[in-house]
């Protein structure tokens, strides 16, 4: 008996604070069959949902929270955390940039909101056809960074540099290239193109995020700590790339400078809760749970309770053995993001250490459905799909 495999659902995700224009856009990509559609007006928060979610397009209006529409477009386009999707930028005021620059970035053409249906249908086809289009600039840049994330720094090396000669050297390609140089540990051959865009775009936040990465990989503490500072100190009073350096320190297990940081950011009183959730991260790397704990209420009571707050909240609960609280922290989690693949990870991963087998299982499923590729989410399921047919 053949099994009927009903219609895939196209996800949409859009950034915008107007509630008349995200009410707008969002009857128009009902009417072109986007049957889920999620929303964001802070550029940090739709970055990191990004890079646990994925959509089948990315509709930005060019004013957010914390970052404009045109950078956070280029932060998703270069990172090594979101894949290549779909993206479109539109603005009450005219377009930030040229249009042969944000062409470089894929996007097909700026529309000035309020946007009507047959404009906005209209760039959205042109956007898909570029970017499914086998051969077009976009479809190989798509290429290119599903092997950096899926760490195949050899083919990421090869389609990198094919778009390097292809683009002129832009600057995507350029650090594209220079993150798969530094994948593969070839860090020196990662900075001379770090600083080739520098050159270029002395002003690009992204070359500089990457050349402190780099310095982090070849230990060089001291400079990543003065190019961090260089980079942060015209931008004393945004929060946004403070989180971007924080995470990058992160990230290369530099904790020192990550407190540092979050003290600094904590004492500007930047209304962000970032900087709450990153000090509480850096306390559970030192396995300092408790203390993680104390700092993510503070951050409740200062901001109100978010996903990703709870999220750690159940990491810290779960490594002091309190799996009960940390499942009511991670179902917590979902109540305000419910389409966090993340999340049902972290809950499947609990359930095994309190040995509710049954429960991993359908949280590791529901952590599939959402995110096919989520790291570590198929592995561990064919894990417990193994143990639960030992023991049937």
């Amino acid at each position: 008996m053949t099994k009927t495999i009903g219609p895939v659902v196209q996800r949409a995700l859009i950034l915008c604070g107007d509630k008349n224009i995200l009410a707008a856009v969002k009857s128009s990509l009902k009417k072109f069959e986007y049957g889920e559609i999620d929303h964001h007006e802070n550029g940090v928060e739709a970055l990191k949902k990004m890079s646990t979610s994925r959509y089948d397009v990315v509709v930005a209006h060019n004013k957010l929270k914390f970052i404009s529409g045109w950078n956070l477009v280029k932060e998703m386009k270069i990172s090594d955390k979101i894949p290549n999707m779909p993206v479109m930028l539109m603005g009450d005021l005219p377009a930030p940039v040229s249009e042969d620059e944000m062409k470089q970035y894929g996007l097909v053409k700026y529309m000035k909101a309020p946007v009507n249906d047959s404009e906005l249908g209209m760039v959205l086809n042109s956007t898909m056809q570029l970017f499914k289009t086998s051969g077009t600039i976009e479809n190989k840049f798509t290429k290119a960074k599903a092997a950096l994330m899926g760490a195949k720094s050899a083919e990421a090396i090869e389609l990198y540099s094919e778009l390097h000669g292809l683009t002129k050297k832009n600057v995507r390609s350029s650090l594209g290239l220079a993150e798969a140089y530094t994948q593969d540990g070839q860090n020196d051959k990662a900075e001379a193109l770090v600083l080739e865009s520098l050159k270029s775009d002395a002003s690009s936040p992204t070359a500089a995020l990457l050349q402190i990465k780099i310095f982090i990989n070849k230990k060089q503490y001291s400079e990543a700590n003065v190019a961090a500072l260089t980079l942060l100190g015209p931008m004393a009073d945004s929060p946004f790339y403070h989180v971007r350096v924080l995470n990058t320190f992160i990230e290369g297990k530099s904790l020192e400078h990550v407190e540092e940081i979050c003290r600094d950011a904590m004492g500007k009183r930047f209304k962000l809760p970032e900087f709450w959730n990153s000090m509480s991260r850096m306390l559970f790397q030192k396995n300092r749970y408790l203390d993680s704990l104390l700092i993510l209420q503070s951050s409740v009571d200062e901001f109100g309770a978010t996903a990703e707050m709870m999220n750690i909240k159940g990491a810290c609960l779960r490594k002091e053995n309190r799996f009960d609280e940390a499942l009511e922290a991670y179902e917590y989690a979902l109540k305000l993001s419910p389409m966090d693949a993340r999340v049902y990870f972290n809950m499947a991963v609990c359930c095994i250490s309190k040995k509710a087998i049954h429960d991993a299982k359908q949280h590791l499923e529901m952590c599939l459905k959402i995110t096919p590729d989520f790291p570590g989410a198929q592995q561990k399921l064919d894990e417990v799909n193994k143990f639960l047919g030992s023991v049937a």
